[in-house]
């Protein structure tokens, strides 16, 4: 499932649509998707939430695994624990 319909599909004025989900604002604005469209999200609204879901996507596909974690832990280790923290999140800046 699209990152797009993660996001629409927590709204109840979201109604479904067919194809692929908009890649710009052209398409988003194409779409027949709302129930009531006056008060459906702008293009640059869902835009910012693809990015930030991106974001904590990637930083979590990349996150030491709760194993690395434990075993930081267990050889008191937990400066290089932090250290591969803070390289996933320099690497997926927040911005």
């Amino acid at each position: 499932m699209a990152i797009f319909d993660n996001i629409v599909n927590t709204s109840d004025n979201f109604k479904g649509y067919k194809g692929n989900p908009p890649t710009n604002e052209e398409e988003y604005n194409a779409l027949d998707c709302w129930i009531d469209s006056s008060v459906a999200p702008t293009w640059i609204d869902i835009k910012s939430s693809i990015e930030v879901e991106t974001i904590r996507q990637n930083r979590k596909a990349e996150y030491p695994t709760i194993q690395e974690c434990i075993h930081a832990i267990l050889d008191d280790d937990l400066d290089a624990l932090q250290v591969l923290r803070q390289a996933v999140k320099d690497k997926y800046p927040k911005e």
